[in-house]
């Protein structure tokens, strides 16, 4: 399958007018994407009995971490894209890591006719200890990175043409700090901006569904002090207290939460603007029944790392499930750990759930 063969004539662009199950407003803009050349090159993986093209680091915006690796399959029809956010924290990670870390559900999406994406992102640089704090600030904290996360969705919803995808049926899925940002693109409001100059801006950023791994329930990180209760209470003496202040200074992670939420210091917690700032990261207030359906599945943490078990803990897949509950948006929710295990009674998998809402 050529690149040349799947650009679509402009005409036909125009026809495929948006559609909406009145669930997600995916509409696409009415822009015409130039064509978008491509550098393909041998998939990372091996692709046994698929037919697929693959290109690497596609850039989706003028920053160095801006780009993603796509794999297209051989298929007539404009094919369903899902796109993978890698985990590190936002501090690290990378795509290259995600093709032989998922190349199982890689080839079970290809062989669906359905197109796979690896995006990066731009990461944190969190100050050490006495380090200055003003430079996290500068940074705009983790909106930087979730920010990005949607360019790159919006982009390639913009070159659907040329990636011959269809872009009503785009599905995300990530882990830890993936995750989140799946989850917080699946509950955000429509980011499109339809006066921009920049025509990647005017797409929508509304999903169909969403796949998140080891994720954390919100990025209001105060909050967390009531979903993690269960597990910090009986440690509050040694920690200094249940509330998240603490508890991040207890853990040495206190720069690391100042830096995420594009601070300076503890004092700015309760200014107006940062109150703003975290309910717009606060997915589970963010989250309402018109949102994309969540598949969600955390693990067993172990108890010799304080900041993995904060992080990635059960308790952050209960509070999920429970919100999606109660606004009634559908869910498929799984946690691991022993003391707090939930099993989903459909007993769907991550790929089927994904598909189920994209094909």
């Amino acid at each position: 399958m050529s690149i040349t063969r799947l650009l679509l004539p402009a005409a036909l662009a125009l026809l495929l007018t948006a559609c909406s199950d009145g669930n997600n407003n995916n509409n696409k803009s009415s822009d015409t994407a130039p064509s978008l050349e491509l550098s393909l090159s041998d998939p990372p993986i091996d692709l046994p009995g698929i037919t697929a093209e693959f290109a690497a680091d596609v850039p989706y915006g003028d920053g160095e971490l801006q780009s993603f690796d796509i794999y297209l399959p051989d298929c007539d029809a404009p094919t369903p894209l899902v796109i993978f956010i890698h985990g590190g924290g936002f501090t690290g990670g990378d795509k290259g890591r995600t093709h032989e870390e998922h190349a199982g559900e890689i080839r079970e999406f290809l062989q669906a006719c359905v197109a796979w994406a690896s995006i990066n992102y731009a990461l944190l640089e969190i100050p050490g200890a006495d380090g200055d704090l003003v430079a996290g600030a500068a940074q705009g904290g983790v909106r930087t990175s979730l920010d990005d996360t949607a360019r790159a969705l919006q982009f390639m919803r913009y070159h659907d043409d040329s990636l011959n995808l269809d872009a009503e049926n785009v599905a995300l899925y990530g882990g830890s700090a993936g995750a989140g940002s799946s989850l917080w693109l699946g509950t955000h409001d429509d980011l499109a901006d339809p006066d921009n100059e920049d025509p990647v801006l005017r797409e929508s950023t509304r999903v169909r569904a969403v796949g998140a791994l080891a994720t954390q329930a919100t990025y209001d990180i105060l909050d967390w002090e009531s979903i993690l209760l269960p597990i910090t209470e009986p440690f509050a003496a040694v920690l200094g207290g249940t509330d998240i202040p603490s508890v991040a200074a207890g853990v040495g992670a206190t720069n690391y939460l100042l830096t995420f939420l594009g601070i300076s210091s503890l004092e700015e917690l309760d200014d107006p603007a940062q109150l703003e700032y975290r309910a717009d990261i606060d997915m589970l207030e963010l989250m309402d029944s018109g949102d994309a359906p969540i598949y969600v599945h955390n693990y067993v943490v172990s108890l010799d790392d304080l900041l993995n078990v904060f992080l990635h803990h059960g308790l952050h897949a209960l509070a999920v499930k429970a919100r999606a509950d109660e606004v009634g948006l559908h869910s498929v929710a799984y946690s691991e750990d022993p003391a707090y295990f939930l099993e989903d009674p459909s007993g769907e998998g991550l790929v089927s759930f994904l598909l189920r809402h994209i094909r």
